[in-house]
This record gives structure tokens, C-alpha cells and sequence, in this order.
């Protein structure tokens, strides 16, 4: 059974979650992880400063399944299954050992050795730590209390075991920082504020090695626009919900937009978050809402992201598994949520496509594009708005040879390369350094001011409703302060 719990399915990243997900039940304010590179004799350690286990708690805690599911638990109990202490540790290497401390007690230890279990076909744990590791726990020694959870004999972390050599060495390594940025995304709101509830730190306890929160919501950016946050009663208990439209790359500097992809990128962090007592579980995706099949991501709403915040008590309801990585809405929740993304989608869509500031919600007057999609029983084609402005001053300009700019337009429509350009901008929009959001090129700023001359001295517009027209028209809606910058008089 044990070595069959290995298989569940655990990710390196996830597993030490789910293992500091004890600390915090356990109190911890401090948490410390170890990549101890030892060659074939490396391990995973975590130290915690939490309220530790006497021998009795720690011997349950090493039991597999030692508590029921269904048994009512603490708020901040991030635990479920009475699996993941072994489940997680034992994903990873067939040696799992904990030590533990209370506040006046002496420290207790148990081990579970999978070649040892097989050996004696029981289930026997170890009370001494084999000799590979006996001083890994001896932080404890100097502490009040805590504990230390030791994952050695790394036969199945990154694919198989460790060798001696500067390959596995640099994989290690890599695992390391892959691992920070998951936690960093995992616990980042226990991380978050100046008096953060929750310290974790990366191979040391300095601030240097302190993993900074990873705010999936770029919550603080002034161009974020958040809807509302809004409960949800069902049977499995409240839920709140809220929705953030994130700004285009345009409106973020090029460290901001980097950081604001997070550790899997933009794609795969379109959706949900979903949260259990603030523990992030899901990191994306759409929990299988949408019509038909359901939505896809596919990149298009990158900029649409939902908090979703469950009890810990509507686990049943939700379907969290042992893992801590899925959760499906219930039936009577569906329809609400399908709107709210629906809202919060349709955002993120005009602002990536247009490159918009915020979100426009309820705009006091909409954008004139200059491309129409024009929706047909053979999909969506584009055609050009001929009342756009500067479409039309060209056309009216040319008298009675209008026709050569209809035909080239009509050429210019028939062959625009959508799937091109969908290919081109899904590979490489993530990466392209953003475009300063009020400089208009050296082409854009000439139309800007033709049109504005031709609409005071051609159509006889004050200057401020020359301005206020040209606010709402593409592309010149995404730089207001040139706009505002046109002179009141011409000669200007």
C-alpha cells in the first residue's frame, strides 16, 4: 500500500506544499526549505517553528489515513485526507523522517523506511534516525519547539535517482528555484503585507532567501480594473468571488509585465484561482464552464483572472482531491460563476485585442474601430469601418476616384492573414518588450494631426469637440495626452 501511495501523482513543486501545509496547521509562523545537495544522498528538508507533536501525535501523524475525512476540523487546517504528510513526502524519496519538539519537551522521531517495510513485510516505523541523516534534525536541539520533516533517498524526484555528477547537480539546483516560484504563487497570501502571518524561506533564514508573494491579480497596478466581491451561498457553505481584468502589457513596465505571467505563464494562468483558507489549489483554467465542452484556454482572455475563495469545510462539494490541485464547482453554483466570467472575459478580450488601459465597463461613449469582425455561417471575417474618420476624410478627399481606395480596401479585407497572425502573436506576445503607452509613432502623429485640422477647418468643430472625437477613435483613444496636447488654434 505504501509503495502504492507513491503513485498519486505529486509534482516536486506540490508535494512540499502540501508539506508546509502542515506547518501552518501546526502554527508555524517560520518555515524553512532545504535542497541539500549530497549527490545520491540529497534530500528535501522542512524546519518549522509551529507548536510540534508529542510522541503519541507524531505516531498518528505517520499513520497513513490516521484520521477520518469527514471529521470536523479547524478553520486553518489545511489537511483533509490524513494522506499528505506520507503521500507527498514518499512521492519524492523512499525515506521519510520527522522529528518533532514541544514547548518543554524532548524531541520524538519516527521513520518511515519503504526498503525496511519491504524487508520485514510490517508496518513497523523506525524511532532512530538512519545514519545518512542523523544530524539533520539537530536544529531542533537549540528550539523550543517545532519540527523537521526529512525526505531522503530521492529514488523519484525529477524522474529518477540522483547520480554524483554535474548534470543532476544543476537539475537539483533548478528544481530549487522552480519550487520557490510555486510557493511563492501557493501561499502568497500568507506571505503578503509588511507583518506577514507566514515567513518561508529557500536554503537559509536570511531576508535574502525569503520568498517574496506572487500576487496572481497584479492587484495593486492602477490599470487592474476588480469587479466586485460577491458571496455565494450553497449547501457546502459561502464562497466569494471576484474577477480582475489585468491591464495590457502596454500599461506595465517590462519588470512589471514579466512578474504579472507568473511561474506557467500567461495562458495557463487564464481563469480561476481557486482558494481553501486562502491555500491556493487551482492556478488557472475554467473549471469546465462554457458552453458545449466548456471554455479552452487559449490564450485570448490571458488578462482574465477570478479569486475564488472556498471554506475549508466544502471539500466534498468542490471535489478537492488528496493532492490539493483540483476542484469543480457544484451544480447549483455553475450558472452564477458562468456570468461573472463571462463579464470578466469579454473585458480581458477588448483590452488585449485593443490594448485599452482598463477595462470599459459601462464607457460613456464606445470606441470607433477601424476594423469591424463581421460574424458569418463560414466564422468571422474582418472588413474596415468606412465612418471611421480618417477612412472616410481619405475617401471624400479623393472625389471621383474614391474607387481606387475602395478597391484597394476591399484587396487589403480578402487577404488579411488571421490564422497568421494568431499563430504569431500566441508565440511571441508574452515575450515582446512593451510599447511606451504615450508615444504615438512618427506615422500615427502625422494622421493625428491631419484629421484634427480637417475636422476644425473642413467640418467647423470647436477644439474641444475635435478632442473629445478623437478621444473615443482608434488608435488615438490609447493616447489621451497627445490628444489633449492639440492646440486651440491651428497656426499652432
Amino acid at each position: 500500500m505504501l509503495e502504492s501511495l507513491r503513485g498519486i501523482g505529486y509534482s516536486p513543486a506540490a508535494a512540499i506544499a502540501d508539506l508546509i501545509d502542515n506547518s501552518i496547521a501546526a502554527g508555524a509562523s517560520r518555515v524553512r526549505v532545504d535542497f541539500e545537495w549530497r549527490g545520491s544522498g540529497s534530500i528535501i528538508r522542512i524546519t518549522d517553528n509551529g507548536r510540534g507533536m508529542k510522541r503519541e501525535e507524531l505516531i498518528q501523524a505517520m499513520r497513513p489515513a490516521g484520521r477520518h475525512p469527514l471529521a470536523p476540523r479547524e478553520p486553518g487546517d489545511l489537511g483533509r485526507f490524513s494522506l499528505g504528510l506520507k503521500t507527498a513526502s514518499l512521492s519524492q524519496g523512499s525515506l521519510l523522517a520527522v522529528a518533532s519538539k514541544v514547548a518543554g519537551g524532548d524531541i520524538e522521531t519516527r521513520i518511515w523506511d519503504l526498503a525496511y517495510v519491504e524487508k520485514v513485510d510490517s508496518w513497523n516505523l523506525l524511532r532512530e534516525m538512519p545514519q545518512e541523516i542523523v544530524d539533520d534534525a539537530d536544529v531542533l536541539v537549540t528550539r523550543p519547539r517545532g519540527t523537521v520533516v526529512i525526505v531522503a533517498r530521492l529514488d523519484r524526484l525529477l524522474g529518477g535517482k540522483l547520480n554524483d555528477n554535474h548534470v543532476d547537480r544543476d537539475r537539483f539546483l533548478k528544481l530549487a528555484r522552480s519550487v520557490e516560484a510555486h510557493l511563492a504563487m501557493t501561499f502568497h497570501r500568507y506571505l503578503e503585507g509588511k507583518d506577514p502571518p507566514l515567513v518561508i524561506t529557500v536554503n537559509g533564514e536570511d531576508d535574502a532567501q525569503k520568498i517574496e508573494p506572487w500576487d496572481p491579480f497584479v492587484s495593486h497596478h492602477k490599470s487592474t480594473t476588480p469587479t466586485p466581491i460577491e458571496p455565494l451561498e450553497h449547501s457546502g457553505g459561502s464562497v466569494e468571488v471576484q474577477g480582475f481584468v489585468l491591464p495590457h502589457r502596454d500599461r506595465m513596465t517590462s519588470t512589471e509585465f514579466a512578474r504579472a505571467e507568473g511561474p506557467s505563464g500567461w495562458q495557463a494562468h487564464e481563469g480561476f484561482f481557486v482558494y481553501r483558507g486562502r491555500r491556493l489549489l487551482v492556478s488557472g483554467g475554467w473549471l469546465g464552464l462554457g458552453p458545449g465542452r466548456g471554455w479552452a484556454q487559449t490564450g485570448v482572455h490571458r488578462l482574465a483572472r477570478i479569486r475564488l475563495d472556498l471554506a475549508t469545510s466544502g471539500d466534498l462539494d468542490w471535489k478537492v482531491d488528496i493532492r490539493k490541485s483540483i476542484a469543480l464547482p457544484p451544480p447549483a453554483l455553475r450558472a452564477r460563476l458562468q456570468a461573472l466570467a463571462e463579464t470578466v472575459r469579454r473585458d480581458a478580450r477588448e483590452i488585449f485585442a485593443h490594448r485599452a488601459g482598463v477595462s470599459k465597463r459601462g464607457p460613456k461613449k464606445p470606441i470607433i474601430r477601424a476594423w469591424m469582425p463581421i460574424p458569418s455561417s463560414q466564422g468571422v471575417t474582418y472588413r474596415i469601418d468606412r465612418s471611421h474618420a480618417v477612412i472616410r476624410h481619405a475617401l471624400d478627399s479623393i472625389g471621383h476616384k474614391r474607387h481606387i481606395i475602395e478597391e484597394m480596401l476591399a484587396i487589403i479585407e480578402a487577404t488579411v492573414p488571421v490564422q497568421r497572425i494568431w499563430i504569431d502573436v500566441s508565440e511571441t506576445a508574452d515575450y515582446t518588450a512593451p510599447r511606451a503607452p504615450t508615444k504615438l509613432s512618427v506615422e500615427e502623429a502625422a494622421a493625428l494631426a491631419s484629421l484634427y485640422r480637417h475636422m476644425r477647418a473642413d467640418l467647423n468643430l470647436a477644439a474641444n469637440d475635435a478632442r473629445e472625437r478623437l478621444m473615443v477613435l482608434e488608435p488615438f483613444s490609447s493616447y489621451p495626452e497627445a490628444v489633449r496636447r492639440l492646440p486651440d488654434e491651428l497656426d499652432e
